[in-house]
């Protein structure tokens, strides 16, 4: 498991403003976690959040990526601080993805031991199957920004507060 605690602060993150962060930390007095959101610019394109102790240090994070077309859902990475495993932090982040994707078909990428362990879990919770390396669909695997014309500004980066 990655040390996570050497990892980047949200001040190191695009879109996360010095003003930003301390508007978000005045907001949300005392919470023990901060969640930020990194919206794709196209629908297909990754999602991200970051997730941020009380002491601002990065200590979980998941990517997912969604097709409304093909109503496929992929979680492509989830990891958390081991500190923090176990505490239903990972099941907070995965009904969340899940809510991009009601009733989609949900796979992932290669799976590590705990993951191994914890998507059955979330499998039986859920009903979605979170297969290792399942189905996905054409559009999940490409670089939509790569190829696209358009130059679109990636959404603002918000913090979530209901995860």
């Amino acid at each position: 498991m990655i040390n996570m605690r050497e990892s980047r602060s949200p001040l190191g993150i695009p879109g996360v403003s010095k003003v930003r962060w301390w508007w978000a930390r005045i907001t949300t007095p005392g919470a023990p976690l901060r969640f930020v959101y990194h919206p794709p610019a196209d629908p297909a394109e990754l999602r991200e959040i970051y997730v941020y102790d009380s002491h601002d240090y990065d200590i979980a994070r998941l990517v997912w990526q969604i097709c409304d077309q093909c109503q496929h859902g992929r979680i492509n990475k989830i990891s958390i601080n081991e500190e923090w495993q176990r505490q239903g932090l990972g099941r907070r982040l995965i009904h969340r993805a899940l809510r991009d994707g009601p009733g989609y078909t949900w796979a992932t990428t290669g799976q590590s031991p705990e993951a191994k362990k914890f998507f059955p879990i979330m499998t039986a919770e859920t009903g979605a199957a979170f297969t290792a390396h399942g189905p996905s669909c054409q559009h999940l695997g490409l670089n939509r920004r790569a190829f696209s014309a358009d130059s679109r500004p990636a959404p603002r980066t918000m913090i979530e507060r209901n995860i």
